[in-house]
């Protein structure tokens, strides 16, 4: 099947969207710094199981047009919640199983407990907001002056190395991620900084965010998938101990030998656990009809 590249508009924003199959709704959100295909790797056989795979580049990043001034994980008035609904919306979607990887895991979260209607499953691939702790060069990236630096200093080569930290293994870095970093990188830096520090400082993820935010779980009470690779760098292990605590009925997948981007290092083995989830959390549905 083919995967296809369109534009709309979402609160007013141009924003990139790649599709590729028919039938339930599966929302890909990318990580910090990330763009849609990272998804790549799994679209198509999720579309093969008779589901509409749609990845998007978030706002500022990939292709989309940057928001300019927002509050990005406040807990008041959150922009990424409400732009997944209007996401949705744009795209005549009902209900979708949200799916989120790293940073998208804390988008994909905040949009199921502040829309649960609209989420039919909730899958946090080696999530943020599960824990303070993470990698040092996203918690650098917060310091004053980081922009500027990344203008004057920035080559695509740094892009590359971000993207093979994510990598266990970096010789599965599909070739095309390694030239769509150089192309996105760097462009995307300004959002990808403004980003991490609405949610981050220099000590990590701030208590009082992750406070907040966690104690909304209840409000999503839907089937909740958590896939974590043993060896990811970027957001440690250790983090799923923290979503047993916010979600104590979570199935839990751990892939071996994988890094903090399962979905594009070990496709078959999160296809393994996906796809079978999936058809677990529409089970019910299919009954009742």
């Amino acid at each position: 099947m083919d995967v296809r590249s369109t534009t709309t508009s979402v609160l007013g924003l141009r924003t990139r969207v790649l599709e590729s199959g028919q039938g339930a709704a599966v929302l890909l959100i990318h990580g910090v710094g990330g763009w849609a295909e990272n998804w790549r790797e799994v679209m198509e056989p999720i579309a093969r199981s008779g589901r509409r795979a749609i990845a998007v580049d978030l706002p500022g990043v990939g292709e989309s047009e940057a928001p300019g001034r927002i509050r990005h994980f406040d807990p008041v008035d959150a922009f990424y919640p409400r732009f997944v609904v209007a996401l949705l919306d744009a795209l005549g979607v009902q209900t979708a199983h949200i799916v989120g990887n790293s940073m998208g895991g804390a988008v994909a979260y905040m949009a199921a407990v502040s829309a649960p209607e609209r989420t039919r499953s909730l899958v946090l691939v080696a999530s943020g907001g599960l824990g303070r702790d993470i990698a040092l060069f996203l918690r650098l990236a917060t310091l004053p002056g980081m922009i500027t630096v990344s203008r004057v200093l920035g080559k695509p080569a740094h892009a590359r190395e971000v993207l093979r930290s994510c990598f266990y293994d970096p010789s599965l870095i599909p070739p095309p991620l390694l030239d769509e970093a150089a192309r996105y990188g760097l462009p995307s830096f300004p959002e990808f900084v403004r980003a991490l520090r609405s949610g981050v400082n220099i000590r990590g993820v701030r208590p009082s965010l992750l406070t907040r935010w966690t104690a909304q779980a209840p409000r999503y009470q839907g089937p909740v998938l958590v896939v974590w690779g043993r060896e990811d760098r970027v957001l440690p292990l250790h983090h799923l101990e923290e979503s047993r605590r916010v979600f104590p009925r979570a199935e839990v997948r751990i892939i071996e030998r994988c890094g903090h981007m399962p979905m594009a290092e070990r496709p078959r083995e999160f296809q393994g656990a996906l796809l079978p989830f999936l058809d677990r959390a529409e089970a019910p549905v299919a009954a009742a009809s």
